[in-house]
């Protein structure tokens, strides 16, 4: 009976340890010369009259962070050999890999490509813009202990108890239309704000306030809970002749009506920003970035646990060991967990805040040629992130800028990311980049002759390129110069 919603949770934690998000910006993008810096300050007024976005082929971001996906916190050399043995193993020294993590672990993507997107300059000054693009995003938080059970065992924790509270993880997939405008307030001030209207198609979301779990002296455990998941889309949920959850069910081919965005589902956001040039080759600039909420309404779900209850444990080297499969494990597990709770399902709609970014910088313009940079990001969602990315960007007039940047963050001090931009005639194309592979690694399989390459760190990375449409040029006599440089 509880088999189906016991392989959605499955699901759910595997997106918990592989995916997860909250929405990215790629830094570099904000210190190039193209019509997309205005989604990391609406004050942003591109050098041109009028911009035409290609549908897709205009704006497309991938975007990925962590503090886990690093070749050199996964693998380990074995000693007096050319092996490597993985954090799974036994003898494997993990105590580097606790200390990248910290208190605790998270992994975050994002992808969107906008489908729209158009702006153009009214009487020389103001600037408006609108847009539609499609965005999915997720983000997983993982508490320490969760690891340190899963590859040191219980040992540690008899007689004492596991903090698992702050794991979670949130998703959600709609479509965002937005009109923006920006205006000189004096010659040095220039403002900036876009408003924002979301469609909802896909929500999920697992917050545990409270969850502990106690190792008793017979190794037996006990697990204290306030856990709280959230779903709007295409499931069926049946109850069972008490009133409690019986199954989940995710839809296995569900209509477009059942998937697509909806104004059931709906949004507001704002961005806000400004530019101030303190000195005539010296600009200031600050802006707020996704600050509202969804309210999610259509198919939406509710469940709630909050208990105490018993049970054996599980032992994960059984699965290393190879004794058990990984589904045996989770559905003995499962069992025992579905077996004890009772969750209580409210069919009422519910709100999500949207991830917001605080973004703070400033360029010294010393040639005309030659623009550096500095910017700081401030990102709110499921806990705080903060980075810091020096840039310095050459241009030649209109035709080309390039950038390169150097970011730290993560716990990483070693990201260095570039950008161009290069313009012919009305066509401009773009490509940013924040996290070059400045090194690899080669694995050799058993047999000693089948081998592969990968980057050495997968724990940073964001990509966005695109190919804009650009006519006209803005007025040299209206003190309106880009955010950065021109």
């Amino acid at each position: 009976m509880k088999k189906k919603i016991r392989n959605t949770g499955i699901i759910a934690a595997l997106l918990l340890i592989t995916s997860g998000a909250f929405a990215q910006h790629i830094q570099t993008q904000y210190f190039l010369n193209v019509p997309q810096s205005s989604q990391l300050n609406p004050a942003y007024r591109p050098n041109g009259n009028v911009y035409i976005g290609l549908p897709v082929l205009s704006n497309t971001f991938f975007g990925m962070s962590n503090n886990i996906l690093n070749v050199n916190n996964l693998f380990q050399p074995v000693p007096g050999t050319d092996s490597v043995m993985t954090v799974l193993h036994p003898d494997y020294d993990r105590d580097s890999f606790f200390r990248n993590i910290g208190n605790r672990a998270f992994v975050s993507t994002e992808v969107s490509t906008q489908l729209i997107g158009v702006g153009f300059s009214v009487a020389d000054d103001w600037w408006v813009d609108l847009g539609v693009t499609a965005r999915g995003m997720m983000r997983a938080n993982i508490p320490v202990d969760l690891f340190t059970l899963a590859l040191e065992g219980n040992e540690g924790f008899i007689g004492s108890s596991a903090d698992l509270s702050g794991m979670g993880f949130t998703a959600q997939a709609y479509l965002e239309t937005h009109i923006g405008l920006s205006k000189n307030i004096t010659n040095k001030l220039r403002v900036g704000g876009r408003l924002k209207l979301m469609q909802g198609a896909v929500s999920a979301s697992l917050e545990a306030n409270e969850l502990e779990l106690s190792v008793n002296d017979d190794y037996s455990h006990t697990l204290r809970s306030e856990v709280e998941l959230k779903l709007g889309g295409p499931f069926d949920v049946t109850l069972d002749e008490d009133g409690f959850i019986d199954d989940i069910i995710p839809r296995e081919s569900p209509a477009f009506n059942e998937v697509g965005p909806s104004f059931q589902n709906f949004g507001m956001g704002i961005d806000v920003g400004a530019t101030y040039d303190l000195m005539h080759n010296i600009r200031l600039t600050a802006s707020i970035i996704d600050l509202g909420y969804m309210k999610w309404g259509r198919e939406s779900f509710t469940f709630k646990a909050t208990n105490d209850f018993t049970f054996d444990g599980f032992d994960i080297s059984e699965m290393i060991s190879g004794d058990k499969e990984f589904d045996q494990i989770a559905e003995e597990f499962g069992d025992s967990l579905l077996n004890t709770f009772d969750f209580v399902d409210s069919e009422d709609g519910y709100t999500t805040a949207l991830p917001t970014k605080l973004y703070i910088g400033g360029t010294y313009k010393p040639v005309n040629f030659l623009s550096l940079g500095v910017l700081s990001r401030t990102s709110v969602g499921m806990g705080v992130r903060e980075s810091l990315t020096l840039s310095a960007t050459l241009m030649a007039g209109d035709v080309l800028s390039t950038s390169l940047s150097y970011t730290m963050t993560n716990r990483s001090f070693n990201n260095f990311g570039f950008g161009v931009s290069l313009r012919g005639g009305p066509v401009q194309f773009f490509t940013v980049v924040d996290q070059i592979p400045a090194s690899w690694v080669e694995f050799t399989g058993d047999n000693g002759a089948d081998s592969f390459t990968l980057p050495q760190r997968f724990d940073y990375m964001n990509l966005r390129f695109g190919l804009n449409l650009l006519f006209g040029k803005a007025k040299k006599k209206i003190q309106d110069t880009p955010m950065l440089v021109e």
